[in-house]
């Protein structure tokens, strides 16, 4: 069973691509390049999302600044900078992770939710289900009964919402106002609406510590904004207290003036994420946070310039062997000289080179544009096999004599000489040859012998019949097939003579 290392991998697409390396375009461009940058452009943005909360954005601020003082003590060679700010930063990433852990498992949060996105039953702006929410968030705040809304957009819930109990049910100004009544057990929870039902209540929310956005609201509030930092979910909440609406979208809080507001701000979150029309998952998620996006991307490509091109091209070389496929039946190589070939190797950076050996490539010449005798073979990178992230640059030399021979096959008969003397009233009667014929391999445009001889046999002092074997004397420039042995058997028979 292989083992599934980066090189094993990386022979792998270059078997499958063959000697063209795709990856790399032009003035030390590879292709790899911007799926460099793609990557950590995904994690910046993630980031950039994260420290877009209140709390963090100062401690983002001074980690830029850090930052920005070690590149100019590199750059200016400030030894004593670089000393004091390399020690810093060794224990600063301990307290950084002790400090920050909540907002750290955010961030894997966030990372986990990218890929989790499904499709999920389309709400109508103005439809029933609508009116029905309204009508019993109206409802609610007359009374001034506290209650949290969730409303599922395209982003998975799972993961955030702990607790509650499940629920099947159907949407109606009845049910909301029970599960929310102050005497009912899951009236302190979160009712979760998905695919047009009621799915959950009485779940638990993660809290915001986005304390300036909450100001002075209470824990419904706060629930109700964590959640929407963590996914693309509309919560309505609605305050005990006062008897007014909020809503909580994209990291947000708005509170509401009117009832009529309500409805508003519902068509607009229903339209945008179920619209029928919809615009596609590419195209929304080109528009979403698309400053953050284009901050990412330019932080990605600063880092890119200065951590990737300037590291420069970088060469080595390696001695590889040569190897040959599709050879002809019945042709073989006598001899090529040299035997193995130098290559130089280019690729971004020392790292490209990390774990390379000789074995990573393979030299191999067609064995079926040889021709019968001396061939001279120019090589070029289209005869080597290279880790797709590296460039052939140089080969050395850059050709080959070999020496190509053509056979074709023959069955020519086994004559095996004997000699000696046996003793008086005996005779050699009989000698039988296995095989009594071989397949020898005869070179283009000469031919067949009559026969091929073996050693000679002596029989001298026998008195009986035997068996024994002898080798084949094969004649100038002929050879065995691989299967073909050299050795025959011979059973002589020795009889009383008349």
């Amino acid at each position: 069973m292989p083992v599934f290392t980066s090189n094993y991998l990386s022979n792998q697409f270059s078997e499958l691509f063959g000697p063209y390396n795709l990856f790399y375009l032009r003035n030390g461009i590879y292709l790899t390049d911007f799926l460099d940058i793609l990557i950590i452009t995904m994690l910046l943005y993630f980031v950039f999302l994260l420290f877009k909360k209140a709390r963090t954005v100062v401690v983002f601020t001074g980690i830029l600044l850090l930052a920005s003082i070690y590149i100019l003590a590199k750059v200016f060679n400030l030894y004593l900078t670089l000393i004091t700010l390399r020690y810093f930063f060794g224990v600063s990433l301990i307290i950084f992770a002790i400090i920050f852990q909540q907002e750290i498992r955010k961030y894997f949060e966030l990372l986990g939710l990218f890929g989790s996105r499904f499709q999920v039953g389309r709400l109508i702006p103005k439809s029933p289900t609508i009116a029905e929410i309204i009508l019993a968030c109206i409802q609610m705040a007359q009374s001034k009964t506290g209650a949290l809304i969730v409303i599922q957009g395209k982003d998975s819930l799972s993961g955030l919402i702990e607790g509650g109990i499940a629920l099947e049910g159907q949407i109606s100004e009845e049910i909301i106002a029970s599960i929310f009544y102050p005497n009912s057990p899951g009236h302190d929870g979160a009712l979760v609406i998905s695919n047009n039902h009621i799915v959950r209540f009485a779940a638990h929310l993660p809290l915001s510590n986005n304390f300036k956005e909450i100001g002075k609201r209470g824990t419904r509030h706060s629930a109700g904004l964590g959640l929407s930092e963590n996914s693309d979910a509309l919560c309505i909440v609605i305050s005990e207290e006062k008897g007014r609406i909020s809503v909580c979208r994209d990291s947000k809080i708005k509170t509401l003036e009117e009832s009529s507001d309500l409805e508003k701000e519902l068509n607009r979150f229903v339209k945008d994420k179920f619209d029928t029309k919809e615009k596609g998952f590419h195209l929304r998620l080109f528009r979403k946070n698309l400053g953050s996006k284009a901050a990412a991307l330019f932080c990605a490509s600063v880092l890119w310039f200065f951590g990737a091109y300037r590291a420069g091209i970088v060469s080595q070389t390696y001695s590889i062997p040569i190897t040959f496929e599709n050879l002809p039946p019945n042709t073989i190589i006598q001899d090529f000289d040299p035997k193995n070939i130098t290559i130089t190797a280019s690729g971004r950076g020392n790292v490209a080179f990390s774990g390379i050996t000789a074995e990573n490539f393979d030299l191999v010449i067609d064995g079926k544009t040889l021709q019968n005798g001396v061939n001279k073979i120019n090589l070029s990178p289209d005869n080597i096999t290279q880790p797709l992230n590296l460039t052939i640059t140089a080969i050395t030399p850059s050709t080959i004599l070999l020496t190509a021979d053509q056979y074709f096959p023959a069955n020519v008969p086994v004559h095996v000489p004997t000699k000696g003397t046996l003793p008086k009233q005996l005779r050699l009667q009989n000698l039988t040859i296995t095989p009594d014929q071989i397949t020898l391999l005869i070179p283009k445009d000469s031919k067949a012998p009559e026969f091929i001889s073996t050693q000679v046999v002596d029989y001298t002092g026998h008195s009986e019949s035997y068996i024994t074997t002898t080798n084949l004397i094969l004649p100038e420039n002929s050879k065995l097939p691989d299967t073909q042995q050299s050795v025959v058997s011979i059973a002589l028979t020795i009889e009383k003579s008349d």
